[in-house]
């Protein structure tokens, strides 16, 4: 009895301190971040403003259009800034919260396997380099992960009503980040089903009444916006049909798979420029993911994950076959996007990865010396592939793969664990370094990432845009005073090309800002004819453009109709090269 205490205390003891090192990952230095994604951050500022903003998810105060991505994760970053105050730490403590939780929440999930399965997979979890980078962000994924991994704790209790719940929660995950919570439905349904005792009779009553319950959870919101009359709402950001239910099937839907792009026109060849690629550009394909730039977010432990599913599969059928579809599923869908991808959505791979290499570490401990060699002998080389092809392969960095492969050899010849206990803790160096550089070098705050060649100031081959914070420049305090104190009886402080022009402006002033052509300025929220009317009933008096944009009929009427103001008595901010903003005054003409 003694030492089952004694060893509770000590599984608690580590469990504690995987808890303090996930928040400690998430929380240090949290308001550097600033605002982090300010067109997320601006849309918590109008919602802020009243019910009817909150509801419909509205980007600005005027609810002139709403924001792309479903609302429970701003609801939650609402609240949170409602009760501690608006400043950009309020806003991204909701995710490092849900962050943390996700960490404990992936314990208890493992935790049948055994203790030391579920320590260690909390751990990979807790210093897996996407999941601090996405924590530590206003994004919405970490609110996914955590309802995904709810819904994985209800479905593995295998009753007829655990489905339903399940599905429940995954329609709050939909809520979340649309249909990339649907990736998970799989993996949940397949751990449910190999749980449970049921009949097919029963199987099949509940899978029906879980169907029903997913569909009416998830589209509950949407199918609610777009019943409201248009005039009565905002329009659906990043639609092109003023429809939440087009946003899901197109925007956040097929244009993930596939980008639009016209056909190439044959010109002279140019002269080399600087590489601005706002996407991660990784070739679409089955070894996708094995990409360094990739595997480095998220894959340090792939090895040890695959070699889990092998040696649990026939002690633990339900919880295998449960990460594996999750990990499968995803990894799928990712290998295939050809759209709009980015590197942080490789964050919902981190539970099932982190989940399998804690179970394979167990079992590969139960199974001896032998197992433990080929386990961390195939670990270290895989991690040393990582670090050879993104920091060189004469760099020292490529000592601690070293130390964990030189580690796995004396394990064997010595028949003995402790050689693999110090290979473990090598092997887990390098992760921890690049979930640091989350912490002190975090490059773009709207698509996080986590880089270590970035922290040491090595190219990492992302390019500027990901590699590096832009800032606005309409984020200049000269301007919104010169904007206020010049409003009149403007309905907008201001009118801008896209919300990303608008959005800091918004953050600072908390007034009602014009997206016209919604996130990327492609919207069709209003046409020419519809601004210019608004312009004549003093709706609108000041527009801001960019130089960079290419011109359309919106910029062409603005420059038309509008003076250009003297950029001293607005701009504090030095204009940047290829980067400068004009401010037009449409009351002068």
């Amino acid at each position: 009895m003694t030492d089952l205490a004694s060893r509770r205390r000590i599984e608690w003891a580590a469990f504690a301190a995987v808890l303090l090192v996930a928040a400690t990952l998430r929380l240090v230095r949290l308001d550097d971040n600033g605002f982090g994604t300010a067109y997320y951050a601006a849309g918590v500022r109008s919602m802020l403003q009243g019910v009817w903003l909150f509801f419909y998810n509205s980007f600005d105060p005027a609810g002139f259009i709403s924001l792309d991505k479903p609302p429970v994760a701003f609801w939650v970053q609402t609240i949170f800034a409602a009760v501690l105050g608006y400043s950009g730490w309020s806003i991204h403590l909701p995710q490092a919260v849900a962050g943390i939780a996700s960490v404990a929440l992936l314990y208890r999930l493992v935790r049948p396997v055994g203790a030391p399965a579920a320590v260690v997979s909390a751990l990979l979890l807790a210093i897996m380099p996407i999941a601090v980078a996405v924590d530590r962000s206003n994004n919405t994924d970490s609110w996914l992960i955590f309802f995904l991994l709810l819904a994985a704790r209800i479905a593995l209790r295998g009753r007829g009503l655990s489905l339903v719940v399940a599905m429940a929660l995954l329609g709050l995950a939909f809520n979340t980040k649309m249909l990339a919570a649907l990736v998970c439905g799989p993996a949940l349904l397949a751990g449910w089903l190999l749980a449970g005792e049921l009949n097919w009779r029963q199987r099949l009553a509940w899978m029906t009444a879980a169907a029903v319950t997913l569909a009416i959870v998830s589209l509950s919101w949407a199918v609610a916006f777009d019943l409201t009359p248009k005039a009565s709402r905002p329009y659906a950001g990043s639609s092109h049909d003023n429809s939440m239910l087009e946003l899901i099937v197109m925007h956040n839907g097929l244009e993930r798979f596939v980008r639009n792009t016209p056909a190439p026109v044959p010109t002279p060849a140019p002269a080399p420029t600087p590489r601005f690629v706002a996407y991660d550009a990784v070739p679409v394909g089955p070894l996708r993911l094995a990409e360094p730039a990739l595997a480095m977010q998220f894959a340090w432990t792939l090895p040890l994950a695959v070699l889990g599913v092998v040696f649990a599969w026939r002690r633990r059928r339900a919880v295998v076959a449960l990460w594996s579809a999750w990990a499968l599923t995803y990894g799928i869908v990712y290998s295939l996007a050809g759209g709009i991808f980015h590197a942080y959505y490789l964050s919902t791979l981190g539970p099932p990865l982190a989940a399998l290499a804690g179970i394979g570490c167990f079992e590969l401990w139960r199974r001896g010396s032998t197992h433990l060699a080929i386990g961390l002998g195939a670990a270290a080389l895989w991690q040393a592939y990582i670090t050879g092809a993104s920091l060189g392969w004469t760099s020292i960095w490529i000592g601690f793969p070293a130390v964990a492969l030189a580690a796995a050899i004396a394990s064997q010849w010595r028949a003995k664990r402790p050689p693999a206990v110090i290979g473990g803790v090598a092997f887990l160096v390098l992760p921890a370094l690049w979930s640091l550089s989350a912490v002190f070098a975090p490059g773009n705050l709207s698509l996080p990432s986590a880089s270590l060649p970035r922290w040491l100031g090595i190219d990492d081959g992302r390019g500027p845009i990901l590699s590096r914070n832009w800032m606005a420049l309409t984020d200049d305090p000269k301007l919104q005073a010169f904007l206020q104190q010049h409003r009149g009886n403007a309905r907008f402080l201001l009118a801008a090309p896209n919300a990303l022009l608008a959005a800091p402006v918004i953050i600072g002033t908390g007034q009602p800002v014009m997206a016209f052509g919604g996130f990327f300025g492609n919207d069709p929220v209003l046409s020419v004819d519809a601004f210019a009317k608004a312009v004549e009933r003093g709706e609108v008096r000041f527009v801001v453009l960019a130089t960079n944009r290419r011109t359309r009929d919106f910029e062409r009427w603005v420059r038309a109709h509008g003076t250009v103001v003297d950029p001293g008595l607005w701009r504090s901010l030095p204009p940047e090269p290829r980067r400068a903003i004009v401010l037009y005054d449409l009351a002068t003409k």
